[in-house]
């Protein structure tokens, strides 16, 4: 009975969406008092914070940032499918940012929950020693994953975190106890940047406490690793380079997490899911167990050669950075086929997520388990650190050189240094990172805008200003999204983001 009572406020939970829903008790939930009686009861919630990690690191979660940037082309007839963030029409209704909104904060919700029921449960006295190592263990998880749902927020609804001005702009609501109330006057407003960066920073210290499970590869759960991978990551992200290069080293020096050389190899372990490069992977164990699909850019529902019909497709420039007889990320990555719709003619699609033969019982989903943390981003974190820090080109060259010696057949060394170096980095990003929701947080990191190409084919994508001539300056307040109108409409204390209107 216990652990149905917990499974009801698990499902409670998930449908709990926005910051300012966080503080509404469901009907058919229950206090943490009565839910977090043993360790039991701790896992059973624990489980289903890792189910929630299925959703929000795959399909539109990944790829929206990325159509939104310089790395797709829509072709003719696309169906304007996610349309809005490709030409820049998104508006505070948008789905996509209502989910990301509101499928963050219901983790950070569940999180919470945990938070305070494992703290209860230690507090009490009653455990054993090892029961108490296993719920500080929980606890650590659900710090480490109120942290990168908050991270991830930051990501797609605030600017860059610049230190110098960290205080001067907006971060998202930081709620950190499960405490309903149908009282909207008690509803959380926006601190500052800063103010909520400190406070994944303050948990992530607190997962780095407890969470010492040692990492493994393809770890489909939350180890020491995966928390030093995080901090590197939002390091990087605050433009603390110091501490950058510190966590990211200390996984490369580790050896555990080798880059794959083999073209096989590698592209098997993105069909299969089993790359051994990396530390963090959601699981997904069945047709019946999935995150979100990837299907924009094959989309072939009957899994027949020939009937492929994408409605995105590399653009000519990402295409061109890559030794393309050599580099086992080409290879594996991407695939020139004939498309007979929505258009006619010879086009190269991205391949990256092919669908796990397990997810799928006859034709393909396009799912795969999503990659979270691969050693290669640690090296390209440790790179860009290095540039910045100052006089450590030949650091950041060797991390390069090491990447693409491990991805390219037959790669020379070479030492870059000033703006070479920074451009051979920034392109690398692209090689390595390529669809997996990276590109419009380096533009916003970095500060530059850009400007679409031609396409592979002219003729086969989409024209105009809006679409395949599109440009946007560095630091457009749209590369932030919205605020979702049903938070704006609940919460009177919330406040919008520059560029858009709440209707």
């Amino acid at each position: 009975m216990k652990n149905i009572k917990t499974i009801l406020i698990i499902a409670a939970a998930l449908i709990t969406f926005s910051a300012c829903s966080l503080d509404k008790f469901p009907d058919n939930a229950i206090n943490t008092e009565e839910a977090m009686e043993s360790v039991a009861d701790c896992e059973a919630f624990r489980n289903g914070l890792y189910s929630g990690t299925k959703g929000v690191f795959t399909g539109a979660y990944v790829y929206v940032p990325d159509l939104q940037a310089d790395l797709y082309h829509a072709v003719k007839n696309f169906g304007n499918f996610q349309g809005a963030w490709y030409h820049y029409s998104v508006t505070t209704s948008e789905g996509m940012a209502s989910s990301a909104w509101f499928g963050l904060y219901s983790i950070i919700s569940n999180a919470n929950f945990l938070i305070e029921g494992t703290q209860k449960l230690l507090a009490a006295g009653t455990l054993d020693e090892a029961d108490t190592k296993t719920v500080e263990l929980y606890y650590g998880e659900a710090c480490y994953l109120r942290a990168h749902m908050y991270y991830q927020l930051c990501c797609y609804f605030c600017a860059d975190y610049d230190p110098d001005t960290a205080e001067e702009f907006l971060g998202v609501p930081v709620v950190l106890e499960y405490a309903p109330t149908g009282d909207s006057s008690k509803y959380p407003s926006r601190p500052t940047l800063q103010a909520t960066y400190d406070q994944i920073l303050a948990d992530l210290a607190e997962a780095e406490k407890y969470v010492t499970v040692a990492g493994s590869v393809g770890s489909a759960y939350i180890t020491a690793d995966v928390v030093t991978a995080l901090q590197a990551r939002v390091a990087l992200m605050m433009h603390d380079y110091d501490t950058a290069l510190l966590k990211a080293k200390s996984l490369i020096d580790s050896g555990k997490y080798r880059l794959v050389t083999d073209v096989r190899t590698f592209a098997d372990g993105w069909t299969n899911d089993n790359l051994s490069e990396t530390i963090w992977q959601a699981a997904m164990t069945g047709p019946d167990d999935l995150g979100n699909a990837f299907s924009y850019f094959i989309y072939n529902t009957s899994g027949k050669e020939g009937e492929d019909n994408p409605q995105y497709v590399p653009e000519d420039w990402a295409l061109n950075l890559y030794d393309k007889e050599n580099d086992i990320r080409y290879q594996s990555w991407f695939d020139t086929r004939n498309i007979t719709t929505p258009v006619v003619g010879t086009l190269t699609l991205l391949v990256k997520y092919p669908g796990n033969p397990k997810l799928y019982s006859a034709v393909t989903n396009y799912v795969n388990m999503p990659k979270i943390f691969r050693i290669s981003e640690m090296y390209l974190i440790a790179a860009e650190a290095a540039v910045n820090k100052g006089g450590q080109d030949l650091v950041a060259s060797k991390y390069i050189n090491d990447l693409r010696a491990a991805r390219i057949a037959g790669w020379k060394n070479t030492d870059y240094s000033g703006d070479a170096l920074v451009v051979e980095l920034r392109q690398e990003r692209v090689r390595e990172l390529f669809g997996e929701g990276h590109r419009m947080n380096d533009l916003k990191r970095w500060h530059i805008g850009f400007t679409r190409s031609a396409g592979q084919n002219p003729e086969l994508v989409m024209p105009g200003e809006k679409y395949a001539g599109l440009s946007m300056e560095a630091d457009s307040p749209l590369f932030v999204w919205p605020i979702p109108v049903d938070e704006m409409q609940a919460n009177p204390q919330m406040t919008q983001n520059p560029g858009y209107t709440n209707n």
